[in-house]
C-alpha cells in the first residue's frame, strides 16, 4: 500500500502551482506528478451524462487505461457504475471503497464492473465530484493499485483535483475567446448531426450535401480543433461551446 502522500505545505505549494498554469499542457504535467505522490497511477476529469448525452464526449482530461476505457465505453457502464452513481447521490469526495460498499443496492452490474475494475490496473481510488462545463455534474476519479490509505490523502487529492479542474476550464476557454471561433456554420452543423450519431450518408440527406463533403467539413472541424478521432473533436467543440449538448 502507497503511504508516501505530501505534507499540508506541499499540497499547498502544487494547489498554487496549478492555480497559476498558464498552459494546459504544463497543468496536466503538474497535475499528474502531484497525484502520482498519492500512489494514483491513472486520473480521468469528465463529466457525467444526463439524458441525451454520451459518456465519452464529455471526456476534459485522462490518464486511464486504453483497454479498460474501450471496454467501459462499448459496455455504456456509466449507467451501472457505483464510483458515477455515488458521486451523483453524495456531492463531496469519497473514496472507492464507499463506493464499493453500495453495489448491492446498485444491482450486479456494478459489483462486475469493480471487480473487471481491478483487473484493469484500477484497484482502488478516489472520486472528487467537480463543475464542469455542458454537464449536470462532474467527476475526477483517480485510481491505481495500491492508492494511499493515509487519513490526509482525500482531502489533499480534493484540493488538487478542484483546482486542477477549475484551471483546465479556465485557460480552454480563455484559448477559445483569445483565439475567436475555430469552426464554419457548415462544420459546426455537421459536427453536431455526427454527435447525434448520424452516418456521413444521412447528414448528406440531412444537409442536403454529398457524403465526400459531409465527410470533408469533419475532417476540416478535426484539423481545426487538433483532434485525431470524431469523439475528440465532438467532446472539444462540445467544451468550447462551438456545438450544444
Amino acid at each position: 500500500m502507497w503511504e508516501r502522500g505530501m505534507d499540508a505545505k506541499q499540497v499547498l505549494q502544487h494547489t498554487l502551482s496549478l492555480a497559476n498554469a498558464m498552459a494546459v499542457d504544463v497543468l496536466v504535467e503538474t497535475y499528474y506528478a502531484a497525484v502520482q505522490e498519492f500512489g494514483c497511477k491513472y486520473f480521468i476529469l469528465t463529466g457525467l451524462p444526463s439524458a441525451g448525452q454520451r459518456f465519452d464526449q464529455l471526456v476534459l482530461e485522462r490518464f486511464w487505461p486504453e483497454d479498460w476505457m474501450s471496454h467501459y465505453v462499448s459496455r455504456d457502464y456509466v449507467k451501472h457504475d457505483p464510483v458515477v452513481l455515488t458521486c451523483v447521490s453524495r456531492k463531496r469526495p469519497f473514496t472507492w471503497k464507499e463506493a464499493v460498499g453500495r453495489t448491492r443496492a446498485y444491482g450486479p452490474t456494478a459489483n462486475r464492473i469493480m471487480m473487471e475494475a481491478v483487473d484493469a490496473g484500477l484497484r482502488d481510488g478516489y472520486c472528487v465530484p467537480v463543475i464542469v462545463r455542458n454537464a449536470l455534474t462532474g467527476c475526477i476519479s483517480l485510481a491505481g493499485d495500491a492508492p494511499s490509505a493515509k487519513a490526509d490523502a482525500l482531502p489533499s487529492l480534493s484540493a488538487l483535483s478542484l483546482t486542477f479542474a477549475s484551471r483546465l476550464q479556465f485557460l480552454t476557454d480563455r484559448k477559445f475567446h483569445r483565439d475567436g471561433p475555430r469552426l464554419s456554420q457548415r462544420e459546426r452543423e455537421v459536427l453536431s448531426w455526427v454527435a447525434a450519431g448520424k452516418t456521413a450518408w444521412e447528414i448528406s440527406r440531412i444537409l442536403r450535401i454529398s457524403e465526400s463533403t459531409a465527410n470533408k467539413h469533419v475532417t476540416s472541424a478535426m484539423r481545426k480543433l487538433d483532434c485525431v478521432t470524431r469523439s475528440q473533436a465532438i467532446a472539444k467543440a462540445l467544451i468550447l461551446m462551438e456545438i450544444a449538448a
